[in-house]
């Protein structure tokens, strides 16, 4: 849904709530100079401001501004599945106490909660996931995000829910699967890689740009910001070495698997792909297809430009 003109306006500029993660640079380059203030909890960014989900006041925050924000990006919590399912309450008091303490605050403020959620949500029961589908989670940090989703569903308009894919980086990036096993084709290792989980991931710079186009164009309602291609871990990983193929000779062993053989503190969601046409009919293609992004990483390791 897009709301009438007057109700947000990106000229008052966004807060970046949690911008130190994997994510918060990108959203930080691409909104640009209409960010007012980003923040971090333990990791300190130039320029960011530290903020506890727990217990920092976003009116304080907003307080030490020159310019009101219309909006706040969300980004706040424990993002690492194992630490989640280790630790469910302890995480909880973050994901899920923090971060809807922190929304109930922005709409008391009347700045616009733009919360970024996940693929997570999903049980991995079924391809291609919309908006209007049931969703269930079988992983707690998905539980803890859906949590967060319903409470923001219980509010008063304008509202943003965006989920989010898994996230590839262009360029090298130790936290990017891609740069992980591009790094043991280079070295040798071995790479075991599950065959049958699928998903529709997405660039981290081409879900900052969906990302800032439905604040811009003042979206409100629950979208999907996957990427436009749903294929499998394996078939990703392939792309990967087919690229790699045209600048070196790949050293490595791959093992194929099934993802419910992974030892893994709770078991993953086979097929986290989500259909992504509500955010397309609003904003465009924006987001590239994950095997292009593949190959661009893979040209990015060999000192080609990205062109991110």
């Amino acid at each position: 849904m897009l709301l009438p003109p007057h109700s947000v306006s990106t000229a008052q500029g966004v807060l970046l709530l949690g911008a130190s993660g994997f994510f918060g640079p990108a959203l930080a380059d691409e909104f640009g100079p209409s960010v007012l203030a980003k923040t971090y909890a333990s990791h300190a960014i130039p320029g960011g401001l530290r903020f506890d989900a727990r217990q920092s006041s976003v009116a304080a925050l907003v307080g030490g501004l020159t310019v009101r924000p219309a909006a706040a990006v969300v980004m706040l919590g424990e993002t690492n599945i194992d630490r989640c399912a280790k630790d469910p309450e302890g995480t909880a008091e973050i994901n899920v106490k923090g971060v809807t303490r922190v929304i109930r605050e922005l709409v008391a403020l009347g700045i616009m909660p733009v919360f970024l959620s996940s693929d997570g949500v999903l049980d991995g029961t079924r391809a291609l996931t919309s908006e209007d589908d049931d969703v269930r989670s079988i992983l707690t940090y998905g539980r803890q995000k859906l949590e967060v989703e319903r409470f923001i569903a219980g509010l008063p308009s304008p509202w943003l829910i965006i989920r989010l894919p898994k996230l590839l980086s262009l360029s090298p990036e130790p936290r990017c699967m891609l740069t992980q096993w591009i790094g043991a084709l280079q070295q040798g290792e071995r790479i075991v890689c599950a065959t049958d989980q699928f998903f529709t991931p997405a660039a981290t710079v081409d879900a900052a740009k969906a990302v800032a186009a439905l604040v811009r164009k003042r979206a409100s309602g629950l979208y999907h910001a996957g990427g436009p291609e749903r294929l499998s871990r394996r078939a990703l990983l392939q792309t990967v070495i087919d690229e790699y193929r045209n600048f070196a000779i790949p050293k490595v062993a791959i093992v194929e698997c099934s993802l419910r053989d992974l030892q893994l503190r709770e078991p993953r969601p086979l097929d986290t792909s989500m259909s992504s046409e509500r955010f397309v009919s609003q904003c465009g293609p924006l987001i590239r297809p994950s095997s292009a992004i593949a190959r661009l990483s893979v040209h990015s390791h060999f000192g080609g430009k990205t062109g991110g």
